[in-house]
């Protein structure tokens, strides 16, 4: 049976609104009085759109920054906002006597109250929002390479090897994930998902804020045709599992996919904590693609994180996606690759695609039925 996989942001829905709550995230660590406190004279609960957009071209620079990470490869708003906050960390600590930096740098002990520590033991403060296009540049494509020179920026620059922090699924990284939820969901909804207590009791959830890319009609028209012509329908998103159902279900496309074929970040994560020696299993890796398109059942998963290249036939697989991330699992599997340029960059992607030797490039999602019926 031929299959399709679909990435969702910058394919079925924007990610403004995943981009702003990232930034949103920085910012409020950086400068609440609940974490670093920079600025605690900034009120997050009163914050309008126009503020909002403000502060993401600050932490983002006017999103060169999240180009940059996407163009390595680098597909996960955690995955994205945790190296720009651990840089900004980074900065900050290096201003820190040697006993004070080995109690920021305790991984066992590490929480908001570590931030706060921290806040209160700086000087000489002067952010920096282009540091983390200079430690981009010119590194090699690929999470993996992104995290171990993260790590080995850590020990330069404070002259330590107590690195932990700064590592994948580190107890710093796991509380910007949290913090970026609450944002993202609501704090009613992160409590109900996350089975977690929230931190606030103002964050109302951008979930409910969600832009499709194309009228939603047409978007069910083209997924009820591909399944009429015989084709496999599939999910692969580094969108967690709620984030992905809650805007599918509002837009009425949800029913359309089998549950099997829906993989999401929170099926990597579940996959890499059963298998922490194959980490990291996001994009670019391809296991959510195998998993999506082979049935997205646990016992299988090791079978998705190995093996994996040149794994499918190229006339039968085909992964529509925006980012470099999508194309590099799509190359390693060999599947036919199919862009949309409705992502971050938009049009200017095409260069990076066809530098890529993607197959296809189409200008939003539902151009691929010229391709495929």
């Amino acid at each position: 049976m031929k299959s399709v996989l679909f990435d969702v942001d910058g394919v079925f829905l924007s990610e403004e609104r995943c981009f702003d709550v990232s930034a949103l995230t920085v910012y409020e660590m950086l400068m609440s009085k609940d974490y670093i406190g920079i600025d605690p004279s900034i009120n997050f609960q009163t914050l309008n759109d126009k503020q909002i957009s403000e502060i993401r071209d600050i932490v983002f620079y006017h999103d060169e920054i999240l180009t940059k990470l996407k163009s390595l490869g680098l597909n996960s708003n955690w995955d994205m906002l945790f190296i720009v906050i651990a840089l900004h960390f980074i900065e900050l600590c290096k201003s820190l006597s040697p006993d004070k930096l080995s109690i920021v740098l305790d991984t066992d002990n590490f929480n908001e109250q570590t931030l706060q520590f921290l806040g209160e033991h700086i000087s000489d403060i002067a952010l920096n929002f282009e540091l983390p296009l200079s430690f981009l540049d010119g590194l090699s494509s690929g999470k993996d390479h992104i995290y171990q020179a993260l790590v080995t920026h850590a020990n330069d620059q404070l002259n330590t090897d107590n690195d932990g922090l700064f590592e994948l699924k580190s107890p710093f990284w796991l509380l910007a994930q949290e913090i970026y939820q609450e944002w993202y969901l609501g704090y009613q909804l992160y409590n109900e998902v996350e089975q977690k207590p929230q931190r606030s009791n103002f964050k109302q959830g951008y979930i409910y804020q969600e832009v499709a890319l194309r009228p939603v009609n047409e978007m069910k028209q083209l997924l009820e045709d591909l399944k009429d012509a015989g084709y496999q329908i599939a999910i692969a998103t580094g969108r967690p599992r709620t984030e992905t159902l809650v805007p599918f279900e509002s837009l009425g496309i949800k029913s359309l996919f089998d549950d099997i074929h829906i993989v999401t970040a929170s099926d990597v994560l579940t996959a890499e904590a059963h298998f922490p020696e194959l980490k990291p299993l996001g994009k670019p890796n391809p296991f959510s693609y195998l998993a999506t398109l082979e049935g997205n059942y646990l016992e299988n998963y090791k079978k998705y994180a190995t093996n994996q290249q040149n794994r499918v036939n190229k006339d039968e697989v085909f992964i529509v996606g925006d980012s470099l991330a999508d194309l590099l699992s799509a190359k390693k599997i060999g599947a036919t690759f199919i862009g949309p340029l409705t992502g971050l960059k938009g049009q200017k992607a095409r260069k990076e695609l066809e530098d890529y030797d993607a197959e296809y490039i189409v200008n939003h999602v539902s151009e691929i039925r010229e391709i495929l019926l």
